[in-house]
């Protein structure tokens, strides 16, 4: 199954410091390719049921990415059936943040993406899977997806 969604909502301006992504981070991130391959898990838990395939800035400066869930796996079948019955909607990145204590602050220092999970309940506003496709099928597009959204799926040959 093949996953588009809103993975994390447009980033900080760059004079911020706290463990949100910022806006030149998550542009650094897209532009380097450092999301694929990046493992997708169920609530920040148990083995990979796929990859990232693609990320990219949609016009709002949100992460989107499209994500390839391996249904030969049971954990992988499941978590399809639950994006599908809409029982899991929602996306949430999980990272490390590396934080550096100085004399009178906290300054967050590198970030690193360990994975991208398909969740419940995000802890984000608006990190949504806003369409997912079977193997041959249709894309599906979710309540909530908008001309962007179909825009999006337009380059890839699926």
């Amino acid at each position: 199954m093949l996953l588009l969604g809103t993975c994390n909502p447009r980033g900080e301006r760059a004079t911020y410091n706290g463990l949100y992504y910022t806006e030149n981070e998550l542009a650094a991130m897209v532009s380097s390719g450092a999301l694929c391959g990046v493992p997708i898990k169920t609530e920040h838990t148990g083995a990979s049921l796929g990859t990232v395939v693609s990320g990219f800035l949609d016009d709002s400066g949100a992460l989107q990415c499209v994500m390839e869930v391996d249904e030969s796996t049971v954990e992988g079948c499941i978590a399809s059936g639950f994006v599908r019955d809409g029982v899991a909607a929602d996306l949430s990145l999980g990272y490390t943040v590396d934080v550096q204590h100085t004399q009178d602050r906290l300054k967050a220092g590198e970030k690193r993406m360990l994975e991208i999970s398909i969740v419940r309940k995000g802890a984000r506003e608006g990190c949504h899977i806003s369409a997912y496709q079977d193997a041959n099928g249709p894309v599906v597009f979710k309540p909530a997806a908008d001309s962007t959204t179909a825009e999006a799926w337009d380059c890839f040959d699926l």
